[in-house]
């Protein structure tokens, strides 16, 4: 595990207003794997069930696709993305985002992910199809955050 990528992924992830906002954080950085954290602490994101709001795990995948792009070296935009949820994820548990990439084209990037909570039951599975737009440019060598804009 390379703890300067690790480092240097976060940073960039914290460059993110929304991502700094929800609290997602690296735990891991790898050319074909990447991982992101989410502390779904008390009911603050919860849902009339009682259970954590997809859209929150469905911008965590987002997120988390995303940044293995990026650590692939690409900058994309979001083609598609969808979902399926398999379990609710609880109050008070944290979870955690797996992404693998399946395809690492010239034009475009396809990648999944998997949510687990700390308990390691399966919560949700994630594909994402993205545009490459070019070489990713870390903002966080420049020291800016995306609301600087």
């Amino acid at each position: 595990m390379d703890k300067a990528r690790i480092a240097k992924m976060e940073r960039e992830l914290q460059c993110n207003p929304y991502d700094r906002f929800m609290q997602f954080h690296v735990l891991k950085a790898d050319e074909d794997d990447t991982e992101l954290v989410f502390h779904n602490v008390g009911t603050k994101w919860g849902n009339p069930n009682g259970t954590l709001y997809g859209g929150v795990l469905y911008s965590m995948a987002d997120s988390a696709m995303e940044t293995a792009c990026a650590v692939a070296g690409k900058a994309v935009l979001t083609l598609d993305l969808a979902m399926n949820y398999l379990r609710p994820a609880l109050a008070d548990t944290v979870i955690c985002a797996k992404t693998h990439i399946l395809h690492n084209g010239r034009t475009t990037m396809v990648v999944v992910c998997d949510f687990y909570d700390d308990s390691d039951r399966y919560l949700a599975h994630g594909k994402g199809t993205y545009f490459v737009t070019g070489a990713y440019q870390y903002q966080s060598d420049k020291g800016e955050t995306a609301d600087e804009g």
